[in-house]
């Protein structure tokens, strides 16, 4: 496999912009809730994009010693289908999007050593992620049938 070719501060750009896309695919998403509750609960995972985004923030300026570039600009597109959704099927589809973040943040890691800068900081991201898919996870269980989360595979 080719060697990593990036930056601490390259990543720390890239996981903040990340959450800058997942907050407003929320948001977008919340847009297609069949429910005030549904809407209500995308919103308020939004809203924690916000806060995920400023310890990256705080921890690139730790890192890199000055304030993060502005993110770039967002735009999302969800597939028409997607309508009407109720409490299960919204959280799966922020479950896959945190699952996709983490598997992304652990195929990185296995292209660093996790003794440099780089490996302990993709460690990091992907252990973060890891813990918002395992929290939805318990969330989404919650709210669905048993075998549920198979017929959505």
């Amino acid at each position: 496999m080719k060697p990593l070719q990036t930056t601490v501060e390259e990543v720390l750009r890239h996981a903040i912009q990340s959450e800058v896309e997942t907050r407003a695919y929320l948001q977008k998403l919340s847009e297609r809730a069949g429910s005030a509750d549904v809407k209500k609960r995308l919103l308020q995972l939004a809203d924690l994009e916000l806060v995920h985004r400023a310890k990256l923030e705080r921890k690139y300026r730790e890192m890199i010693g000055q304030a993060p570039p502005n993110p770039e600009p967002v735009v999302v597109d969800i597939p028409p289908e997607l309508v009407q959704l109720d409490m299960a099927r919204a959280l799966k589809l922020v479950l896959d999007h945190e699952r996709e973040s983490e598997s992304y943040y652990r195929f990185m890691c296995e292209r660093v050593p996790d003794t440099t800068d780089l490996g302990r900081l993709f460690m990091e991201l992907a252990e973060i992620e890891w813990k918002h898919k395992t929290d939805l996870q318990a969330e989404y269980d919650t709210t669905a049938p048993p075998d549920q989360f198979l017929m959505d595979i």
